[in-house]
């Protein structure tokens, strides 16, 4: 990883060396602010803003080298349910920021892309209103750098080959903060979970895409990953409930793929339609240990999924100010087959039946431009979360969430 980390570095460092004389530059500028309501489980939640920014000015030094820094920061003030620890959490409050560069190494006489780049990303996410923004146990950091190659078959498509390492630190997650999250009564609710900084991951990301044209103007891309994921403080829960010397290794396979077919009904009227699905395997050889009902509990964090959704963009206008509505359905589905459900009432857990859950979501947005760059966005998502699970004193697996959102961008 070093040496990986090392040959970026290099190739980065190269592309600014040979800048020529004079850097073409096209700076690319977006921001967003929208507000709006969020409903959750029936309950109306106060009003909450969103906010977005960013900056990447795209540097082309000479005929070969191509240089893409950019700067984001992201606010999320509508509540949002992420899976951090295995299950649901909901979270108040989000603020990603990120800066990244990636340099294009293209040969003028060459079918290759060889895309060196590396990133810094810290998010901060707020559990409880009376939270401090950047003191929350699931405030994380992430670094990661890596190299793709691409092979251009026929302009803009072609094949691509990824290797990525990254590593992720949760800061604020330590021993006492972590043993209040997950203790009941006294009782440890997630044995593994307790400790300095188990959350803590090392990465290796090995994808495969590619992408083509087929008949009746359609387009196919497919893509394929391998993540390794590495807890270098996380340790193997034992059957005894004790931690074991082993720590804690995962490897998630996924499979994606996702058909798009682009119209133009006439002049000022485009449309293009996708259907996008994927399914992905989390093997882990971490185990749990519930000590409220002494229960050992194999390969607790195994799970699949299956993904899946269509989704529609209506544009209307000249293409450089349309008017652009999107509306997308996605649902997916996820079975824990080691994870059995619980009695509702006392907890016991049911052999012989795996916990599984079903989601779905809808989305719509609307732009509408009011003047050269700035324009008028509105959105609505609506979704339902549903499990046989039906033991939730601890963690929500039933809900719904909704939310509208108003507001205004602009784009340079």
């Amino acid at each position: 990883m070093r040496r990986l980390l090392a040959a970026v570095l290099l190739g980065l460092g190269l592309g600014v060396l040979r800048t020529a004389a004079a850097v073409e530059v096209s700076p690319i500028y977006e921001a967003r602010l929208l507000g709006g309501e969020t409903f959750y489980s029936g309950q109306r939640r106060s009003l909450a803003a969103d906010a977005s920014a960013l900056a990447a000015p795209a540097m082309k030094l000479d005929e070969r080298w191509s240089l893409l820094p950019s700067l984001s920061s992201s606010y999320q003030g509508t509540e949002q349910v992420l899976d951090i620890v295995g299950a649901g959490t909901l979270f108040e409050h989000q603020w990603d920021n990120r800066a990244a560069v990636r340099a294009i190494y293209a040969p003028p006489d060459s079918r290759w892309r060889i895309k060196p780049g590396a990133s810094f990303k810290y998010e901060m996410l707020q559990q409880t209103a009376d939270e401090a923004l950047g003191n929350g146990l699931y405030d994380y950091m992430m670094y990661s750098a890596g190299v793709d190659f691409e092979y251009v078959v026929q302009e803009p498509f072609g094949l691509r080959f990824g290797l990525d390492y990254s590593g992720v630190h949760f800061p604020n997650y330590t021993s006492l903060e972590s043993q209040a999250a997950t203790q009941f009564q006294g009782q440890s609710l997630a044995r593994e979970l307790v400790g300095d900084h188990v959350l803590d991951t090392q990465n290796v990301l090995l994808t495969v895409s590619a992408d083509g044209p087929l008949p009746d103007r359609l387009i196919l891309e497919g893509t394929g990953s391998f993540l390794y994921q590495r807890y270098p403080n996380q340790h193997v829960v034992a059957p005894s409930g004790d931690l074991s010397q082993p720590l804690r290794e995962d490897l998630i396979t996924s499979l994606a793929g996702s058909l798009k077919a682009p119209r133009r009904l006439d002049d000022g009227l485009r449309l293009l339609g996708a259907l996008d699905a994927a399914v992905s395997y989390d093997s882990s050889n971490q185990n749990s240990f519930d000590a409220t009902q002494i229960h050992y509990l194999p390969y607790y964090y195994n799970f699949g999924e299956l993904r899946v959704g269509p989704s529609v963009k209506i544009m209307a206008g000249p293409e450089d100010k349309a008017v652009v509505l999107s509306m997308g359905f996605t649902y997916w589905y996820r079975r824990y087959p080691y994870r059995p459900t619980q009695d509702p009432s006392s907890g016991v857990y049911n052999p012989g039946s795996p916990t599984h859950t079903h989601d779905w979501m809808f989305s719509s947005s609307l732009s509408y431009p009011m003047a050269p760059h700035f324009g008028m966005l509105l959105a609505f998502q609506f979704g339902r979360a549903e499990s046989n699970q039906t033991f939730q004193q601890f963690y929500r697996y039933d809900y719904d969430t909704a939310n509208y959102l108003i507001g205004f961008s602009y784009d340079l």
